[in-house]
């Protein structure tokens, strides 16, 4: 099977940043126009034979030689826990099986937002009056010549207080995946790309350096309102480079949670954008959530739900007269428990004892999680004994490890 896959430079920074602060006219001005016409033409195509990994209803195949994004890695950066790394992943999969079925396309990580970019997109916006204030050097000193920040401007405030009311970081981080289409020979062309955005539902800072780090709440509607609005500029940017214009393209909005939070943010919206479409005509709602179980909140959900997860930690204190609780994540979709983790934390005895207990968990899940996807882990601080999963009303099947 041939591929061409395109490797982009840094060409692709300028022609992609259509911002307010300086359009593409400003910016050969400053640089020059032989640099920015080198820069265009110095995209590669390369032509190599490639396979693809076996098919599977639940998961997409992939490319052999497998590519890597060039900003491979951030998200563990950019975002404040792993349980937002691993929400934020699973769910963009998730969403994009719905606009590119698993049994007609092929995944690579995204190629067209670089690392570079990605930094620029999470810096901050600069004014029109802090560009005119700028000498060359700052300009290019300070990447600010291309104007890529999504965040908003500080307008010149310094008081970390003002700025956490007034112009918080919104933006946390940009994750991209692309989806090839297989025709009848066997050859892959690039058809899809599905953005998601996520987005921060507190605004860490600190008054002094190397102070006690404050908190500032955000607004969830306004984050929301903010996110879409850069999925529209995110659009504009990649619609500007003629090699996209005919893909289709899906936007999502992620709200991820607080730095302490055992349980991650949610998908909140998203978008789909026909080939050739220039604008997003509107977002549509996600009614996901991500809950601790048992807890008020998962009962303003679901109070059966809730209620059978008591009954589950009831039954599962029967086998331990020392057993407390269990810590359950419950991941509701449209008012319904759709899936559940559970990890259950033991002070290993013996292995006799390990079996027993996982043999009795394994029963439990069976009675109490009807129609619900389930994994349970059973655990000490330092090492998982066994775990026990079912899909959806089938029945559990527990894995012990040697």
């Amino acid at each position: 099977m041939k591929f061409k896959s395109i490797l982009l430079t840094g060409a692709t920074l300028l022609l992609l940043a259509a911002c307010d602060g300086a359009n593409e006219a400003e910016i050969s001005e400053q640089m020059g126009d032989s640099t920015l016409e080198n820069e265009v033409s110095n995209v590669q195509v390369k032509e190599q034979d490639e396979t693809l990994t076996s098919s599977s209803e639940e998961f997409y195949r992939s490319v052999v030689p497998y590519e890597l994004s060039p900003a491979r890695g951030l998200s563990s950066a950019n975002l404040v826990s792993s349980y937002n790394v691993e929400e934020f992943e699973k769910g963009l999969f998730s969403i994009s099986q719905s606009i590119f079925p698993t049994n007609e396309y092929v995944f690579r990580e995204g190629q067209i937002i670089s690392e570079e970019m990605i930094r620029g997109y999470l810096s901050r916006q600069y004014t029109s009056e802090e560009l005119e204030n700028m000498d060359e050097s700052e300009l290019l000193g300070s990447d600010a010549f291309s104007n890529l920040g999504l965040n908003p401007s500080t307008n010149g405030e310094t008081d970390p207080e003002v700025i956490a009311e007034e112009a918080p970081l919104y933006l946390s981080h940009i994750l991209e995946q692309n989806y090839l289409k297989e025709d009848g020979e066997g050859n892959l062309s690039f058809d899809g790309i599905t953005i998601g955005l996520a987005m921060n539902s507190i605004h860490y800072y600190q008054t002094e350096q190397y102070g006690q780090t404050q908190e500032h709440a955000l607004d969830l509607e306004t984050v929301e309102e903010k996110g879409e609005e850069m999925a529209a500029e995110i659009l504009t940017r990649i619609r500007a480079n003629d090699q996209y214009v005919d893909k289709e393209i899906v936007f999502a909005i992620f709200i991820q949670s607080g730095d302490t939070d055992i349980v991650p943010g949610n998908f909140v919206s998203q978008a789909v954008v026909a080939p050739g479409e220039n604008t997003i005509e509107s977002f549509s709602d996600i009614d996901v959530q991500n809950i601790l179980l048992p807890s008020n909140e998962a009962a303003e959900i679901s109070q059966e739900a809730n209620s059978e997860y008591q009954n589950f930690n009831r039954d599962l204190s029967s086998y331990f007269d020392s057993f407390t609780t269990s810590v359950g994540r419950g991941k509701f979709r449209d008012g319904t428990l759709d899936s559940l983790t559970v990890e259950i934390p033991i002070e290993y005895n013996s292995r006799g004892e390990m079996i027993g207990m996982s043999q009795f968990v394994r029963d439990l899940v069976n009675e109490h999680f009807t129609a619900t996807d389930v994994e349970v882990e059973i655990k000490d601080k330092s090492q998982v004994y066994s775990v026990i999963t079912r899909k959806g009303e089938g029945q559990a099947n527990l894995y012990i490890f040697e």
